[in-house]
């Protein structure tokens, strides 16, 4: 059996292979990111690095049969979370399940945090309630500009919105802001808020505008540590790969990095389309994540497991604005690997637990989440 000395994650976030047999709970019954982006492009949708993986052995889809790598095994997972959270898909990912449920504020928040906010930051606390965003700027704009005070909302969730006018607190102090509110739950308060968001705005009176590029989110902490957390304190490289030029970046590192240690590769960009519901630039974005994996395939060495997955599905024509409850994707290749089907999984910290004992890590899984399926990669 091969010794893998490193590890890429791809996680090509969004990408659903038919809905989950818990779907009916979330609403998502029918849910199927890849069948309904075959059903939308027909021919035009070609993905031959992926079927070469395994992706359409996993769903078969029309125009494009399956034929597998003789180096890629490929299985399906599903989510063990009971929640749709984005943060918490990849704690899951990462191997840690969230037992506690997170608290919901329909109601605001209590009068100890709003009067710890007011004496740390020394401005007033104007609204504390829930509220829809563009009806907040509505109400509470002209009187934020000119009192300086901050606007605290919630959608009745375990969200937290601060919001004030670009002109009356810096970015500087938003980021004291979210990190002093983030500490208060995380450290002294007795229930768990999942989200922190400053939001600045700008304009004038009757045109108040959110800054959306300039908001910040600040999540809670996982309850225990990832695999992230224990790679590195087993003083093994960890590298997170994102932004516009992932797939450039990480085949500049795959050439000159020492091959050791975990590399996580998020990939957004399906994703942010499913929520747009826009199937077109979906299966675009798909396809351009196959050609870029061509590139990247021929870079990966004996002694690495690239592993391929998703968070959650994101189906760009189904109902609704959020994320999808489906099978995902886990593709794992290796030259060194024979290949084949794997058993469906019950849980993404599977592959937690398999990069866990691929690095040598084997004895400090988290909680018992998750089970490494390293022992079938032949």
């Amino acid at each position: 059996m091969t010794k893998f000395k490193r590890v890429i994650l791809v996680v090509v976030e969004g990408l659903g292979l038919g809905a989950a047999p818990d779907a009916a709970v979330f609403s998502d019954s029918g849910a199927d990111t890849l069948g309904h982006l075959a059903d939308h492009f027909r021919a035009r949708l070609q993905l031959p690095t992926l079927q070469r993986l395994g992706l359409t052995a996993l769903h078969p889809v029309a125009f494009t049969p399956p034929v597998v790598h003789e180096h890629s095994y490929y299985g399906r997972l599903r989510q063990m979370t009971s929640e749709k959270s984005a943060i918490e898909d990849y704690w899951e990912l990462l191997g840690v399940v969230r037992e506690q449920d997170a608290a919901a504020y329909p109601s605001g928040f209590s009068a100890a945090f709003v009067h710890q906010l007011e004496r740390q930051f020394h401005r007033p606390v104007l609204v504390n309630a829930p509220y829809q965003p563009q009806h907040l700027l509505e109400d509470y704009g002209d009187v934020q500009v000119a009192t300086g005070g901050l606007l605290v909302s919630t959608s009745g969730g375990s969200d937290m919105v601060v919001s004030a006018h670009e002109a009356t607190v810096t970015g500087d102090e938003f980021t004291r802001l979210g990190r002093f509110i983030r500490h208060w739950f995380d450290e002294k308060g007795s229930s768990l808020l999942r989200q922190v968001t400053t939001r600045p705005f700008a304009g004038g009176p009757g045109r108040y505008y959110y800054r959306s590029v300039e908001q910040r989110i600040f999540y809670m902490r996982p309850p225990q540590p990832t695999v992230v957390d224990r790679v590195r304190a087993a003083h093994q490289p960890v590298r997170v790969i994102a932004g516009a030029t992932v797939f450039s970046d990480l085949q500049m590192v795959l050439r000159e990095d020492p091959a050791t240690g975990l590399y996580l590769v998020p990939v957004h960009e399906i994703d942010r389309a499913g929520y747009q519901r826009d199937p077109e630039k979906s299966g675009q974005h798909l396809m351009e994540v196959d050609r870029h994996l061509a590139e990247v395939l021929p870079l990966v060495r004996t002694n690495d497991l690239l592993l391929i997955t998703a968070n959650h599905g994101n189906d760009p024509v189904f109902a609704g604005e959020g994320s999808t409850r489906e099978w995902l994707p886990l593709l794992a290749y290796s030259p060194s690997l024979r290949g084949g089907r794997l058993a469906d999984r019950s849980t993404l910290a599977d592959i937690a637990a398999t990069i866990q004992e691929v690095l040598g890590l084997a004895d400090d899984q988290a909680r018992g989440y998750g089970h490494s399926f390293r022992s079938l990669l032949l």
